[in-house]
């Protein structure tokens, strides 16, 4: 996760003010790409927090990952993780 950027604050959200912690659910292909990827807690109720949302799947879908192998040392598809972007005001 280190490599990946972060996401950009929405400008609506920015203007609501909204603040708090988008978990997202994703699996890994493997080819190191993100195959699929859920929000398992918005960040919030409102359409300011929905932003939230979509731009920490939006950025998280650009990453690239280290996909898992099998006992032959081939890449393998199919890991899942999940991750947490936490939006607050500074």
């Amino acid at each position: 996760m280190s490599s990946c950027e972060k996401p950009e604050y929405p400008r609506a959200a920015l203007r609501a003010e909204a603040t708090g912690t988008t978990r997202i659910r994703f699996t890994i292909d493997a080819s190191g790409r993100v195959a699929k990827a859920e929000i398992d807690r918005p960040s919030g109720p409102t359409r300011e927090h929905r932003s939230l949302d979509a731009a920490a799947v939006e950025v998280l879908s650009r990453c690239p990952f280290k996909p898992g192998t099998d006992s032959e040392g081939q890449p393998i598809g199919g890991a899942v993780a999940t991750v947490e972007y936490v939006w607050k005001l500074e």
